[in-house]
C-alpha cells in the first residue's frame, strides 16, 4: 500500500529501529518494496495487517485482476497489487511494480503545484472512476482516495488505484445501518508519519466524507468514496490538497459543521474558470447529504466524465490539454441514438432494485440533453 511518505531513494532498505516501516526502490528491476518490522507492531496492528492481506487475496478473484500487465481488454488492471509478499524472520516485505509516470501527486509536483488543465484532470479522474466503479460493483469501499493513490501508467486503463490499506466491505444488503469504523490511520504497518508530512500534505482526514467523521449510528457506505473523489478533483485542479495546514481537529470541525468544500478554482491570474460540466460533477460528489451523491454508474454517464474517457492520456505533454474544450452541458444536438433506450430500459426493469433513482436519471446524457432544450409547445 502506498504511504504518504516518500520511498527511500536507494536500493537498500533502511534499518531504523524507531519506525516500523521502511522503503526501497529498484529502478533497474522496475519495482519498489515496503518492509514492515513486525516486532514494532502491537497486537492490534498485526491483526489488522493480516486482515488486510487476506481481504486483498479474496478481492483478486471476483474482480479478475492480476499484478502483471494485461493482454486482454477484458482483464484490465484497476488496482495496484503486490507482486510478492515475503516473510523473513520478523520482517514482512511487500513488493510492487513501479509506476511509469508516478502518481497524480507526482504529476502535480512536476507542474509546480499550480494545478492541472481541466482536460488533464478529466483524463485522470475518468479512468480512476472506472477502477472505483469496479470496486463498488463487488461491494468494496476504498476509503482512502487522494492524488497520491492514483498511479499513472502507459497501459489501459492508464490509472491504477493504490493505498489499499483502508479497503473494506460494504454493509450487507438490506441493512439500513452502514459502517461506523474509522479507516486505519495510526496503525504502525501503514507507515504514515502524519506529523512530519503535515506541512507538505494534508492529514488523511481531509479526504474523508462528513458521515465517516461523524461516527453515528447511521454509518456510511459507498457515497463516502464519491465525496473523496470530488475532493481529489479539487486537489488536481487547484494543485492544493484539501484543508492544507489544518490540524486534524480543525478538519473534523469543518466537516461536522457542514461547511462547504474547497472552492474549485485555480489561483493563477490567467487561469480559466472550470467548465459548467466540471462544476456539476464536483457539486454532485461533494453534497453534504450522502443520499444526494451520485453512484459511480451515474457519474460514468455524465458529459464531463465521457469527455475525459474520450481524450488520449499524454502525461508527458500536459500543455496539449490546454487546447481541449470541455463539453457544453447545454446540448442542442441529439445525444447518441442509444441514450433514450438506455433510460427507458433502466426505468422499466422488472426487478425494482435495478431501476434508476431520480438523481441518477438526472445525470444521464438523454435527460441532460432534454434540459438543455428550450420548451416550445407551439412548434413541436
Amino acid at each position: 500500500t502506498a504511504a504518504l511518505d516518500s520511498p527511500v531513494e536507494d536500493t537498500h532498505i533502511s534499518a531504523d529501529p524507531s519506525v516500523a516501516v521502511s522503503y526501497a526502490t529498484d529502478p533497474q528491476r522496475g519495482f519498489w518494496s515496503k518492509t514492515v518490522n513486525l516486532e514494532l507492531c502491537d497486537r492490534s496492528s498485526l491483526s489488522s495487517l493480516l486482515s488486510n492481506i487476506n481481504f486483498i487475496r479474496k478481492l483478486v478473484s471476483p474482480i479478475n485482476l492480476s499484478s502483471n500487465e494485461q493482454s486482454s481488454s477484458e482483464e484490465m488492471q484497476f488496482i495496484s497489487l503486490p507482486l510478492s509478499i515475503k516473510l523473513d524472520q520478523c520482517s514482512l516485505t511487500l513488493s510492487y511494480r513501479l509506476s511509469s509516470h508516478g502518481s497524480a501527486f507526482d504529476l502535480l509536483r512536476r507542474c509546480g503545484l499550480s494545478g492541472l488543465p481541466e482536460a488533464a484532470v478529466a483524463v485522470i479522474l475518468s479512468r480512476a472512476l472506472l477502477g472505483l466503479d469496479r470496486l463498488h460493483s463487488v461491494g468494496v469501499l476504498h476509503r482512502n482516495l487522494c492524488a497520491k493513490h492514483l498511479l499513472l501508467t502507459d497501459f489501459q486503463p492508464n490509472v491504477l488505484l493504490c493505498g489499499l490499506g483502508s479497503i473494506c466491505q460494504f454493509p450487507p444488503r438490506g441493512f439500513d445501518v452502514g459502517r461506523n469504523d474509522l479507516p486505519p490511520v495510526f496503525t504502525s504497518w501503514r507507515g504514515w508519519n502524519v506529523q512530519s508530512s503535515a506541512n507538505a500534505y494534508s492529514h488523511p482526514l481531509a479526504w474523508y466524507a462528513p458521515e465517516v467523521v461523524v461516527q453515528d449510528f447511521t454509518g456510511y457506505s459507498w457515497p463516502a468514496d464519491i465525496y473523496s473523489f470530488g475532493l481529489v478533483m479539487a486537489e488536481l485542479y487547484t494543485g492544493q490538497p484539501p484543508y492544507l495546514d489544518l490540524k486534524p481537529t480543525e478538519i473534523m470541525v469543518e466537516k461536522l459543521c457542514g461547511h462547504i468544500p474547497p472552492d474549485l478554482k485555480q489561483t493563477g491570474p490567467t487561469s480559466p474558470p472550470p467548465s459548467e460540466a466540471m462544476l456539476q460533477v464536483y457539486n454532485a460528489c461533494t453534497q453534504y447529504n450522502a443520499k444526494n451523491r451520485p453512484t459511480t454508474k451515474s457519474l460514468l454517464q455524465t458529459p464531463w466524465i465521457q469527455w475525459g474517457l474520450g481524450l488520449e492520456p499524454d502525461y508527458d505533454h500536459l500543455e496539449n490539454y490546454s487546447e481541449q474544450s470541455p463539453p457544453n452541458t447545454s446540448l442542442t444536438s441529439p445525444p447518441p441514438s442509444k441514450a433514450m433506450p438506455q433510460v427507458y430500459n433502466t426505468c422499466t426493469q422488472y426487478n425494482a432494485k435495478n431501476r434508476s433513482t431520480t438523481k441518477s436519471l438526472l445525470q444521464t446524457p438523454w435527460i441532460q440533453w432534454d434540459l438543455g432544450l428550450k420548451p416550445d409547445c407551439d412548434q413541436l
